[in-house]
């Protein structure tokens, strides 16, 4: 979902987001650092919970955490009223923590701890995503130890292709889920168990899913696992999760995008809603329809304040060494320990000045973050490795990275023992709040040991 004209506005030359001065916030505060906008992710979640239940009434949302799961975050997102999925022990804990109730919780992930696992089935959550038939059997020893019935719901591999990236796709193959040729063993394991109970079936095709086609047949090709596994275990289910992955447009796109730039998008919320909720209504319209968007919701509610710190120019040269021109470089505080996925993933983040904002971007920069590391260079504003802004930006500026509410906050790490960013909330009420401090030098050593430092 995109920002909307009053999340970002320009005032006197100044971007401002949710009623904030960007570049007076700088001024305020050490970058980088994150500001969220309450009204925004409120409005995500609204959009996104409107446009389904409007096509299927028995639809229920599970925010996905790994996205952001900031406590702030996590209480904006429950007071919104709706629930949460999580993907580790730790996840839990923070949904427990702001208060949501673990019938609320749908527990996911690849690799469940049995302490995971036993603290889950004792707190009694919605119910296991259920990653494979061994973790069937461990979900079983926890559940029967304890006396318990744990709800179950395993995921399968729907084997849909998708144009997203590669580490993103979750349903052709790769690691995630249980085969389809085994799910009728898996749900008839669940049902002949009396401490197993199988209420749904899950599938999930990866992240910023740039097409509504993959949806429609994985709706499809799980509405059949379903009937096939209904026949064979002798259940009947009550829901269909048909997990996350809407796209969220970071390239600015007027007319069209090519089918493989996943980070062009011209899709609304409606068109994902109108293609799962109508394979749904047209075959199995009594199932309930579980939902876990996570990048949807978190992305655009926030952006990334940095600051130039240096700059430099340097020759272009070809193969023979000759210099063909000049490259002008801009170093920013914030590099890939803020936005991991800048380099993990090449992942690509509009870019404004702050305090330019009303100029034309009528020049060529290469932008790069802090790190020591070579690949700590931003991709450029199309298939060239350049930047746009204004020409005289320089030194002190503030660069402003929209859509950076989601998969941020949760990948930041402290290499090179840089310190990590600090997040900041405007509120609908019009404040501006700390939701996560920045980290001090005293924080980078906190859990370091030093035996022998006194011999």
């Amino acid at each position: 979902m995109q920002p909307s004209a009053s999340d970002l506005i320009i005032r006197d030359d100044h971007l401002n987001f949710a009623g904030v001065d960007l570049a007076e916030l700088a001024d305020a505060h050490a970058t980088p650092f994150f500001l969220y906008s309450e009204r925004r992710l409120r409005a995500n979640i609204a959009e996104l919970a409107g446009a389904f239940t409007a096509r299927h009434p028995a639809t229920e949302v599970f925010y996905a955490s790994k996205a952001c799961s900031n406590l702030w975050f996590l209480h904006v997102v429950r007071k919104a009223g709706i629930n949460v999925e999580v993907n580790a022990g730790g996840e839990l804990e923070k949904a427990l923590r702001v208060g949501f109730d673990p019938r609320q919780i749908v527990f996911n992930g690849v690799a469940k701890t049995h302490a995971e696992i036993e603290r889950a089935v004792a707190c009694d959550v919605r119910a296991f995503i259920v990653d494979s038939l061994y973790e069937l059997e461990r979900i079983s020893e926890v559940a029967t130890a304890l006396g318990r019935v744990a709800a179950v719901a395993p995921r399968i591999d729907v084997h849909v292709p998708t144009l997203t990236h590669p580490g993103l796709e979750t349903a052709h193959g790769g690691k995630a889920g249980i085969d389809r040729d085994d799910a009728a063993a898996a749900f008839r394991r669940a049902a002949d168990d009396p401490h197993l109970d199988p209420v749904g079936l899950h599938l999930h095709v990866g992240s910023q899913i740039t097409s509504v086609e993959p949806y429609r047949q994985a709706v499809d090709t799980a509405l059949d696992v379903l009937a096939e596994v209904e026949a064979a275990a002798g259940v009947r289910l009550q829901f269909l999760d048909a997990g996350g992955g809407f796209a969220v447009p970071y390239r600015e796109a007027r007319t069209a995008c090519a089918s493989d730039d996943y980070f062009c998008s011209l899709l609304t919320i409606d068109d994902y809603a109108a293609t799962i909720c109508g394979r749904l209504r047209a075959r199995r319209p009594e199932l309930t329809l579980f939902l876990e968007p996570g990048r949807s919701i978190a992305t655009s509610a926030a952006v990334l304040v940095t600051r130039i710190e240096n700059e430099k120019t340097k020759g272009r040269r070809d193969g023979e060494g000759v210099r063909l021109g000049d490259e002008h470089w801009l170093t920013v505080d914030a590099g890939f320990n803020t936005l991991l996925e800048h380099t993990n993933y090449h992942w690509y983040f509009r870019t404004l000045v702050a305090g330019r904002a009303a100029e034309p971007a009528d020049a060529e920069f290469r932008l790069a973050g802090p790190l020591c590391d070579g690949g700590d260079v931003f991709a450029g504003d199309d298939d060239r490795p350049y930047r746009r802004f204004p020409a005289a930006t320089s030194v002190g500026d503030v660069v402003v990275f929209l859509d950076a509410g989601g998969y941020t906050l949760e990948m930041m790490n402290d290499y090179n023992a840089r310190p990590r960013a600090a997040a900041y909330a405007a509120t609908v009420g019009g404040d501006v709040v700390a939701i996560r401090r920045h980290e001090t030098d005293a924080d980078l050593s906190a859990f370091d040991l030093t035996p022998g430092f006194g011999a």
